[in-house]
């Protein structure tokens, strides 16, 4: 079986090019980075609990020739690059201060932010939606980790300036994300500092108790961890709010279902994600060699597990091209792959699930698809232009009141 070349896009004619690869095999070359792409759903999910394959790293970092400082110390300490035993225990101690519970006490806030900057789109006769929300997952974010008020805009900064370090930085980005890290570290310090008698009801402070079999997390590792979160939760749910509007200004009648009834917000969510993901790949490598896409690869070969490509796969979705919110209620319905599986099932899932559901219904509510319309034709695919950082999604939004 031979390989089929992708072309890993970003903007509308992914889905296309999927859909051609996976016709001719379930894996393919990406053009641009050699990669193997895994295309097919089970295999996407089989490979993601296979321990011969690893995350990649520091591969990317050596290539950009960032080989000691303080950057490389941080990435190589977060929970992206590390896997086994150490990747175990710190996800095991952040998970018992990231809880479902200390998620759901920060829904309110999102409401809040979300119908502010609807509001503030209607007052004006119109805006860019994407624009409007960009800071609104870090807002969030920080509030629930205990960054004051007055600290909150050096965070978002922040988060801005570490968003790049998953990708291939230029020199100007790498500068900037090492001096991101600096000053994260100096602050998340100073922040400790002040929970060390006196606990309160934020992230940091959970950290800091957190416990399993009397171990706990060290000082450094609250500092990482803090840091992984703000870069792991920030352009990557900004990202899909993009994408999850643009998806259901392209299907309003899923507007007018979550304006008569909002509780249809999270399954909205998980089709959105579904549909149109601002996460398209999880970069792996082989540890040894292995079967990928029907050809044995040799250890030491970088694989792409495209949950983007299984999450419109035929015969997994019936219909996988149609956007139904409604599949997720279904009896035995496929698992959203997006957030990943096994051992690296995103830490942040509730959180981003949590901020992207009060998007959307305040979004319906102020009206979207209804007065609030797109400025532009949306279906034809040139009116829209895609970026990517982190995560995908539309450079604008643009909407008008009407």
């Amino acid at each position: 079986m031979s390989d089929t070349t992708i072309e890993y896009s970003i903007d509308d004619t992914m889905h296309t090019a999927h859909r051609l690869a996976r016709a001719a095999g379930p894996g393919a070359i990406d053009a641009r980075t050699g990669a193997v792409v895994a295309l097919d759903y089970e295999e996407v999910q089989r490979l993601t609990h296979d321990q011969r394959l690893a995350g990649i790293g520091l591969t990317l970092f050596d290539m950009l020739g960032i080989g000691d400082g303080p950057l490389r110390t941080w990435y190589s300490s977060i929970m992206f690059t590390l896997d086994g035993d150490d990747h175990h225990r710190l996800r095991r101690l952040a998970s018992k201060a990231f809880t479902p519970r200390s998620v759901e006490r920060h829904r309110a806030l999102a409401g809040s932010l979300a119908t502010q900057r609807m509001e503030a789109v209607v007052e004006a006769g119109g805006g860019d939606l994407v624009a409007s929300f960009q800071d609104l997952p870090i807002r969030v974010i920080c509030t629930l980790i205990g960054v004051p008020e007055d600290q909150i805009s050096e965070f978002i900064a922040y988060g801005e300036a570490l968003s790049p370090v998953f990708g291939f930085m230029t020199p100007d980005q790498v500068a900037a994300a090492e001096a991101a890290v600096v000053g994260l570290s100096k602050d998340v310090d100073q922040m400790i500092a002040s929970r060390r008698d006196r606990r309160g009801e934020d992230l940091i402070s959970r950290l800091l108790d957190a416990e399993d079999a009397g171990d706990r997390l060290s000082h450094d590792e609250v500092i990482t961890m803090v840091g992984n979160l703000i870069v792991g939760g920030d352009d990557t749910t900004a990202s899909q709010i993009g994408c999850s509007l643009l998806t259901l200004l392209r299907h309003p009648q899923t507007l007018d279902d979550l304006r008569a009834d909002p509780s249809i917000a999270a399954a909205v969510v998980d089709e959105t994600i579904r549909f149109e993901p601002s996460i398209t790949v999880v970069p792996r490598t082989l540890l040894e060699a292995a079967v990928v896409g029907g050809v044995e690869r040799p250890a030491g070969s970088l694989v792409l597990l495209s949950s983007a490509s299984a999450s419109r796969q035929e015969d997994i979705w019936g219909d996988p091209d149609a956007f139904r919110p409604g599949r997720f209620g279904e009896p035995d319905a496929p698992k959203l792959l997006s957030f990943g599986s096994g051992p690296h099932y995103c830490l942040g899932a509730a959180l981003a699930r949590m901020t992207l559901a009060e998007v959307i219904t305040s979004a319906a509510v102020a009206g979207l698809g209804e007065t609030v319309v797109p400025a532009v034709d949306l279906s034809e695919p040139s009116n829209v232009e895609w970026v990517s950082t982190l995560g995908r999604r539309p450079a604008s939004l643009a909407v008008t009141v009407c």
